[in-house]
């Protein structure tokens, strides 16, 4: 993806030091701009404080601080975006294809513009790819990033231990498969990783749109239902059948659904023997997923 090159490159090669001021590395048209207007405060400050009006000098140093702190906070947040986004280090980007990170690439890569609102707040402006502009305050930046973390290893892990599960002799899974993934998508609202990222090399949403695409085609599923928040686990189900699904066949190869009108059973029912064939592939699968890979 060119978008993510060009985000990526530009960390790489930032021309900003660690020891650089907060006001120095949104581009060098905002960091003048920034101290122009510094500037003109710490003047009326100085006009101010001549006179005697502590009061209304005081009120400018509080202004001057104010703005200090918010710039600090910014800086903050484009170190944690590069962190994040892997920039410059070479890493792995840890957030969530559900982040709709268009403002924040446009901004951090110094194509935005900094101004002041009410109460000298900071105004962010950043160009949007339809050529419109969208400004932010320095609190909405964060507000809807999701970060990755450990929930496709956690996942993971159940169902490697399901698969070896399935090659003894047990007939139900020794936890509660259900109650697993329900914890699972509500913690920290990873529902949103698990709908939107790849889960053990598979995409939700990819074997959602193949499994529904004739009912699709024929519109008895409307546009709203396959946005990313109409999957939200208080609301749907569907998201839980789909990943419950995978670790109660992961113990079970033949199981297919869960039994109509028991949804909340934490068994397996119907469990079957597996044949030499089917252990030989369980175990093929334990094996690929203990590879370390590279």
């Amino acid at each position: 993806m060119a978008e993510d090159k060009a985000v990526k490159q530009y960390f790489e090669h930032m021309p900003y030091g660690n020891e650089a001021k907060s006001s120095e590395i949104f581009g060098k048209k905002n960091q003048v701009y920034i101290n122009k207007f510094i500037a003109d405060l710490v003047k009326q400050y100085d006009a101010l404080f001549a006179k005697g009006d502590k009061e209304n000098s005081q009120h400018i140093a509080d202004t001057i601080k104010s703005i200090a702190r918010q710039l600090d906070q910014l800086k903050e947040i484009k170190k944690e975006f590069a962190t994040y986004y892997g920039g410059g280090t070479g890493g792995k980007n840890l957030f969530s294809n559900y982040t709709d990170l268009t403002w924040s690439r446009s901004f951090f890569t110094d194509m935005g513009t900094i101004g002041f609102g009410p109460g000298f707040r900071l105004m962010l402006t950043a160009p949007m790819p339809d050529g419109t502009e969208v400004t932010k305050d320095v609190s909405e930046i964060t507000q809807n990033w999701v970060i990755k973390g450990t929930e496709e290893a956690d996942y993971m892990r159940m169902h490697q231990d399901l698969i070896k599960q399935g090659q003894t002799a047990v007939k139900h899974p020794d936890f509660n498969i259900d109650w697993s993934v329900d914890k699972l998508l509500v913690d920290n609202d990873a529902w949103k990783i698990f709908v939107s990222d790849k889960i053990g090399g598979v995409y939700f949403l990819h074997v959602y749109l193949q499994e529904n695409k004739e009912a699709m085609e024929a519109g008895e599923i409307p546009d709203e239902m396959m946005h990313p928040d109409s999957f939200h686990p208080e609301q749907d189900t569907r998201l839980h059948k789909h990943y419950a699904d995978r670790l109660k066949t992961a113990f079970d190869p033949k199981y297919k659904t869960i039994r109509d009108g028991n949804t909340s059973s934490s068994n397996v029912e119907g469990r079957t023997t597996m044949s030499e064939n089917e252990k030989i592939e369980a175990d093929n699968l334990i094996s690929k997923a203990n590879t370390p890979q590279r």
